[in-house]
């Protein structure tokens, strides 16, 4: 049976002498790893190949499904350009690479994400219309928080760890898998500290400039949990 979604490319490196091994986010077969060939040479064929392969294109995708697939690799029978492109420049493309490396090391392989698709999507819209660093960074802590949701990563805003309401005013140590737990002098360090009324902001995708640090590290905390001990690469991009 052949199989046709729309697609992004989240990551591409050489495989045998002249293909591409190429890794796509779908919505309704999440990420595939693809091979395409005949797109390593100088020919006019593999440099037009080449230029469709991009990261920010979407590209309509197909290939065969295997009854009994000895591996998770399919090959590409059909990749072409949609008209939707978004053409990030300077910071804001280290801001989709960001969210490209996130999507390629944390996405199951084969699991349906169309809602996260779609968060990509206008997320790369977002994206294309900042103006400063405070605005890439709102977008970006909206898409960190899709991708723990989409990975089952739920925030309640409304009780503590102990099933109390959540204080707007009250300082909290939110420890990630646990919950928050409201902060005393004194107390055992190890959570993430952060105002109550930051993580009721953040649960209801609501901007607040003086919540922007403490998302950033919040986000970044949990992110770590599923992401390992090897850095982001395009973090560096940055500096």
């Amino acid at each position: 049976m052949e199989i046709r979604q729309p697609a992004y490319v989240l990551h591409r490196r050489a495989y045998r002498e002249t293909s591409l091994l190429v890794t796509l986010l779908t919505p309704e077969h999440g990420k595939i790893n693809a091979v395409v060939r005949g797109v390593r040479s100088n020919s006019r064929s593999a440099l037009q190949k080449n230029a469709v392969l991009q990261p920010f294109q979407k590209l309509q995708i197909q290939w065969k499904e295997k009854a009994h697939a000895l591996s998770d690799l399919v090959t590409l029978t059909l990749f072409e350009p949609e008209p939707l492109r978004f053409p990030l420049e300077g910071e804001a493309s280290f801001c989709g690479l960001y969210m490209n490396e996130l999507l390629y090391r944390l996405l199951y392989h084969g699991v349906a994400v169309e809602e996260l698709f779609a968060d990509y999507e206008q997320a790369l819209l977002a994206l294309l219309k900042t103006q400063n660093r405070t605005e890439q960074a709102w977008v970006l802590r909206r898409f960190e928080y899709a991708l723990l949701q989409a990975l089952g990563v739920e925030f309640n805003a409304m009780e503590d760890a102990h099933h109390q309401a959540l204080q707007a005013e009250q300082d909290y140590l939110y420890y990630p898998e646990m919950g928050a737990y409201p902060y005393e002098d004194g107390m055992q360090q190890g959570g993430i500290l952060i105002r109550g009324v930051c993580l009721q902001a953040l649960a209801e995708q609501r901007f607040c400039e003086a919540c922007m640090a403490q998302w950033k590290v919040l986000l970044r905390r949990i992110l770590s949990v599923y992401l390992g001990n090897k850095p982001i690469l395009a973090r560096q991009l940055f500096k």
